[in-house]
């Protein structure tokens, strides 16, 4: 009885305590002030604009949130989204478009999310920094600052 007590024991406590350890994952991962700049156009702006993103991604929910805050653009702002997938230096066509959304000003700031639904935005895209952010103005139709979206 003594060794199957013993037994019992050395195979129940190491199960206990196994089933106490966190072995959670972090679902959201996220990265503050990435910058946006008329050097990282294609081909590269000489601007004064500026800008930063602010993006988190929940693994679980697959939303993205993000805040951009531009400033100083040549003119108002006539178009921003997020566009992909590219490395920096290629551009790609439009996967998020949230202009309608935006305040049309050379400054401002904007927040909101999508989900990636895995056909326009892609978790493996995105978690390889194949996505940027642009703001287009009218002196800069194809883009006047960029951003890459990198984790």
């Amino acid at each position: 009885m003594k060794i199957a007590r013993q037994l019992l024991t050395a195979l129940v406590v190491p199960l206990f305590l196994a089933s106490c350890q966190d072995h959670s994952v972090p679902t959201i991962i996220s990265k503050r002030g990435i910058p946006l700049s008329g050097d990282q156009e294609v081909p590269a702006k000489n601007v004064q604009g500026s800008g930063t993103a602010d993006v988190s991604y929940d693994k679980t929910t697959h939303v993205l949130s993000y805040t951009l805050t531009w400033a100083n653009l040549t003119g108002n702002a006539t178009g921003a989204h997020i566009h992909g997938p590219a490395p920096r230096g290629v551009n790609a066509p439009i996967k998020h478009d949230f202009f309608s959304l935006i305040t049309k000003t050379p400054s401002g700031t904007f927040a909101n999310s999508t989900v990636v639904d895995g056909t326009s935005l892609t978790e493996t895209n995105l978690l390889n920094g194949q996505y940027y952010f642009n703001v287009h103005t009218a002196m800069n139709p194809g883009g006047e600052i960029r951003g890459q979206i990198e984790f």
